[in-house]
């Protein structure tokens, strides 16, 4: 009776350890499904970006996702398309229809994942074991439940990490939404350049024409030589091929634009504004450019969470340079029948390795990224100056050419054709002066180009986001399509 009473004892206290060793690991397992349940946010961080697009850009933003706002977007687009586009519903085309927009808003996804995973503790390790003796008694069954505790005492830090590169991750989409915007607005301007450059040049082939066939009568009458003839036929020829490589100008550039609009098939059919609008007269207003532009700048909003993140990261290898990991767990072990439980640990001996070295690492980061931003920030106030002051450049050079030049070109155009008519000057006098009126309109085209591209770059930056736009140079002269010459005498 008395043995019977020692074993149903025996036999409650190793149930009573055996449940003690479950319910640990159910606590366990409880604890890292709850934090397991962090979902993804469908959002994902985009609504933060379309609101900055919106302030600095006042264009809209929208993230294809198969919703019935998609396909109201596509209606939308497509009504711009029917209308004759400007700069600004060309950029906005392009921001709501441009598919490799829509796989960088990807990134945020993949952002907010790793977020979402820097706050998961890492799943607890079971070990079993069986021994099977060779004696023939009850085999030995060795159980172990294991949770690295320092995964679970910097999580906070790890989320920090991740929050930092989060936020860095949505100034980075923010960057590249305001890129492409500035790319279709640059594009657009030489597209509009072109036309309007080609338009010119189709007036210039009629009236070498006309002038061409005049000459001809001209020296059937005996009035003019052979030379002036072949002189009027040459530059009728050559202002021929020039509108012809205008017009292949053109159409690359309108499709350089349709790529950037995300723009095939019927949709490609879209008609802009014939002419460049023209300068300012009054110039452009802006004070305190340098402030406003640091102030703006999502490189350096950037920056500075890189500076947080190495500074977490530098902390984070700091305290867990000598034990890297700590593994407290439960042991259950079976021997010749009977169960012992108790608690185990695990911990790293930093004899070989004590973690200088990740220390080092993570402090020349942290220098790095502060160096870094220091130098972004004096390339910033760099360039906002240079574009200033080619905004303010090109503006005086197109008034120029238009108050000064093309008046003049004109003059002497009407002039020295009143004086070839009254035979006073030839025909050679009169042809470099309609040459020189030519090269007069592609120049005023040019500069209006060039100042609409200075002015994108420069309020480019001003939205935040530093560009290739500012370094382009933009060539001034009617080299945009080989130049009108005569032949030599």
């Amino acid at each position: 009776m008395g043995t019977d009473l020692v074993q149903s004892a025996r036999t409650l206290l190793y149930r009573k350890r055996a449940a003690g060793i479950f319910g640990t690991a159910a606590i366990t397992l409880v604890a890292v499904l709850a934090t397991g349940c962090a979902s993804i946010l469908k959002d994902a961080g985009f609504a933060d970006v379309k609101a900055t697009v919106a302030k600095r850009t006042g264009e809209r933003i929208q993230w294809n996702r198969d919703t019935d706002e998609d396909a109201a977007v596509q209606t939308a687009v497509q009504e711009m398309l029917r209308a004759t586009l400007n700069a600004d519903e060309a950029v906005q085309i392009a921001l709501l229809n441009n598919r490799r927009l829509q796989a960088v808003y990807e990134d945020l996804n993949l952002a907010q994942a790793n977020l979402v995973q820097a706050g998961l503790l890492s799943n607890p390790i079971f070990d079993a074991a069986v021994g099977f003796p060779l004696d023939g008694r009850s085999v030995d069954l060795t159980f172990n439940i294991v949770q690295d505790f320092l995964s679970i005492l910097y999580r906070p830090l790890r989320k920090q990490i991740a929050a930092a590169e989060f936020e860095a991750a949505k100034l980075r989409v923010t960057g590249a939404v305001i890129d492409l915007a500035a790319q279709v607005r640059a594009q657009f301007y030489q597209t509009q350049a072109d036309q309007q450059r080609f338009e010119f040049l189709q007036q210039v082939v009629k009236s070498t024409a006309a002038s061409a066939e005049a000459a001809r009568r001209l020296h059937e009458a005996g009035n003019i030589t052979h030379l002036d003839l072949a002189r009027e036929q040459a530059l009728y020829q050559q202002s021929r091929l020039v509108l012809a490589t205008a017009e292949i100008r053109l159409i690359q550039d309108r499709e350089r634009l349709n790529a950037l609009m995300g723009l095939w098939g019927q949709n490609t059919q879209w008609t802009l504004a014939p002419r460049l609008p023209d300068a300012p007269a009054e110039p452009l207003k802006v004070t305190n450019l340098e402030k406003q532009a640091v102030k703006a700048s999502l490189d350096l909003s950037a920056a500075r969470k890189e500076i947080q993140s190495a500074a977490a990261i530098l902390g984070f290898t700091d305290a867990t340079a000598l034990i890297p990991f700590v593994a407290p767990g439960v042991d259950a072990e079976r021997e010749e029948g009977e169960w012992e439980v108790g608690p185990s640990l695990s911990v790293p001996l930093p004899i070989f390795n004590q973690g200088r070295a990740r220390i080092a690492a993570a402090r020349s980061d942290l220098r790095r990224a502060q160096q870094i931003y220091w130098a972004k920030a004096v390339q910033i106030r760099a360039a906002v100056r240079a574009a200033r002051a080619s905004v303010a450049s090109a503006r005086a050079r197109a008034l120029h050419v238009r108050s000064v030049l093309l008046p003049l070109s004109t003059q002497i155009v009407n002039d020295t054709q009143l004086q070839f008519n009254a035979m006073q000057l030839g025909i050679f006098q009169l042809l470099l002066a309609k040459v020189q009126q030519i090269d007069a309109g592609l120049r005023y085209i040019d500069a209006l180009n060039e100042y609409w591209l200075a002015r994108t770059a420069l309020e480019q930056i001003l939205s935040g986001q530093m560009t290739e736009l500012e370094a382009v140079p933009v060539e001034i002269s009617a080299g945009a399509v080989p130049t009108i010459s005569l032949p030599e005498m």
